[in-house]
């Protein structure tokens, strides 16, 4: 396995043109990702070292994955959000909550701490502010979160679930919302981190279990770890520029895996899985409540 000065270590041999969506199965104990453009479903039982994956037809690209409580999978495809059943690969519609724009797609994902669904769009010329924060239900209804977007990354729950952070990657701003557990209701959101031209823009998300932040920094080279009022706890420099996604995984959750994009070329690691040992654990993925979806 191989380590780089930074101290990570590189996990299998795969080279993802996008990988995104990092999350650890807390039933399975195994490491499922993306490739954004394959479109493909990665997962990894780092225990064995067997790497299962699933190329889909279905749509161009596929934003981001979340587990279910019935075992199945929940993939935002570019046209729609389905669920996936990795024993069959039976691919089931359940919204489009995007109403079939056009020139807009799915991308980045995650499950709150009640069981809800939060799923963002990006609108695909990354120039008008067009893209929606959604929130999916336990029926499949889906629910306006926020609005007004170019590129919509990151959600990720605080331990409590009181909070909701978001990466609005295009203005380059980390946000937090305060999240009513009851509703699911948004407040207004605050600006937790203003990113400059130097950091690259706020990317994928993970928050652990003393609430602190983990940051993707898409074309920044890093991943930044921030207290839960924004203050820079911890910087980690990787080899390579385009850092897309982060999630707490292993055993014991304290495994920081982290995925990459390529980038013309400027690194042999592009596109690789890296992963690192932390002092703080993170917390089990919550899953979908999918109640009474097909």
């Amino acid at each position: 396995m191989k380590v780089t000065a930074d101290g990570w270590q590189v996990i299998g041999d795969t080279r993802d043109r996008l990988g995104e969506s990092p999350l650890w199965h807390p039933r399975e104990n195994a490491l499922y990702w993306i490739d954004f453009y394959g479109p493909t479903v990665h997962r990894l039982d780092p225990e064995t070292g067997v790497h299962w994956q699933w190329k889909l037809d279905a749509a161009p690209t596929i934003g981001s994955l979340c587990f279910t409580d019935d075992g199945r999978l929940l993939l935002a495809l570019e046209n729609g959000v389905y669920l996936f059943d990795t024993a069959d690969e039976q691919l089931t519609f359940v919204a489009d909550p995007n109403m079939g724009r056009p020139g807009i797609g799915y991308n980045d994902a995650k499950v709150d701490r009640d069981g809800r669904y939060w799923v963002g769009t990006w609108e695909l010329s990354e120039r008008a502010p067009r893209a929606i924060l959604f929130r999916i239900d336990s029926d499949g209804r889906a629910t306006v979160g926020d609005s007004g977007f170019i590129v919509c990354n990151g959600p990720a729950s605080s331990p409590s679930g009181e909070t909701l952070y978001f990466s609005a990657s295009a203005g380059r701003r980390l946000l937090a919302y305060d999240l009513h557990r009851l509703t699911g209701v948004l407040s207004e959101p605050r600006v937790l981190v203003q990113f400059g031209d130097g950091d690259g823009m706020p990317d994928g998300l993970c928050v652990d279990s003393a609430g602190a932040i983990y940051c993707a920094h898409y074309g920044g080279g890093r991943v930044t770890r921030f207290s839960p009022a924004g203050e820079r706890l911890e910087v980690l420099p990787l080899p390579v520029r385009n850092v897309t996604s982060c999630c707490l995984g292993g055993t014991a959750l304290d495994t920081l895996f982290v995925t990459t994009a390529e980038n013309a070329g400027a690194s042999p690691l592009d596109g690789a899985l890296f992963a690192r040992k932390v002092a703080v654990t993170g917390l089990p993925e919550p899953l979908y409540r999918s109640g009474r979806l097909g």
